[in-house]
């Protein structure tokens, strides 16, 4: 990734937040030198072309979720408080007005992106499907969830879940969300 001078992550910072508030089409790069009070091509001196820009900030997601993942590990975290981290950062990014996960901001148009941005994307939602497979793998065994099914099919269900119902908050508010979480914590057997 680029250097990550206090523009840079200024750039980055809005990109984000328009990237999940507007989807890939919905902002550019004026968008973010308005806010920034600065010109485009200071922009472009860091991200030559907008799929520049959205493949780093997807990247960037990528590699803090495998740190948070690390972090979970390392401190022993339950499956349970596993999962309750990705309900709290769906719920914490709702409130800070982003109601489009990352994956989720790109999908419209998807076949028409660029290369670099489905690729990124693609990489991203693998390793959320990955991470909530072995995340509810370990919880099953371990007695904190109780289904039955596969469990691939059963996180590929609360990833979906959870990525439509961040769509649907966004018009219906934040409950929509908060019993999305429920439904899902129901449909896996979530034991207290």
């Amino acid at each position: 990734m680029t250097d990550l001078n206090p523009t840079n992550q200024q750039i980055l910072n809005h990109g984000r937040h328009f990237l999940q508030c507007r989807g890939y089409n919905g902002f550019s790069y004026k968008d973010i030198s308005l806010k920034l009070g600065i010109k485009n091509a200071s922009i472009h001196h860091y991200y030559p072309k907008k799929e520049d820009l959205v493949a780093a900030l997807l990247e960037e997601r990528r590699n803090n979720l495998a740190i948070s993942i690390t972090q979970m590990t390392e401190s022993k975290k339950s499956a349970r408080e596993q999962l309750q981290y990705y309900f709290d950062y769906a719920l914490q990014e709702f409130d800070e007005g982003k109601c489009i996960c990352p994956p989720g901001s790109v999908i419209i148009n998807f076949q028409e992106l660029p290369e670099k941005v489905q690729k990124q994307n693609t990489l991203l939602l693998d390793n959320i499907l990955e991470w909530i497979t072995n995340v509810l793998r370990d919880g099953l065994e371990q007695g904190e969830f109780d289904f039955s099914g596969p469990v691939e099919t059963h996180a590929e269900a609360v990833v979906e879940t959870l990525m439509g119902a961040r769509l649907v908050s966004s018009i219906k508010g934040r409950m929509t969300l908060v019993r999305a979480i429920s439904s899902i914590k129901s449909c896996i057997g979530w034991r207290e």
